[in-house]
């Protein structure tokens, strides 16, 4: 009697362990991103990056105007002060 059992304790794990194995899959499956979910969030990073770079281009093109227009202003007071035209 003992050789009948062990066949089904054999069978019972494999089984046992087969149950484990697909239940992690199915949870690794389900926490997988497809190639076109992956694209959006890409494609989102993308927007941002260039959103970010215009405002930047922005802030430099005021810096640079602020700039030219306070170097104006320095030689105009040197000027004056100096007494140089």
């Amino acid at each position: 009697m003992p050789e009948n059992q062990e066949p089904n304790d054999k069978d019972y794990e494999i089984s046992r362990q087969l149950r484990s194995l697909n239940r992690r899959v199915e949870r690794l499956e389900d926490t997988q991103l497809t190639g076109r979910e992956l694209n959006r969030g890409f494609d989102k990073i993308y927007e941002e990056i260039d959103h970010l770079e215009d405002k930047f281009d922005l802030l430099q093109s005021e810096f640079n105007t602020f700039g030219n227009e306070i170097n104006q202003k320095l030689d105009t007071i040197l000027k004056h002060i100096t007494g140089m035209n």
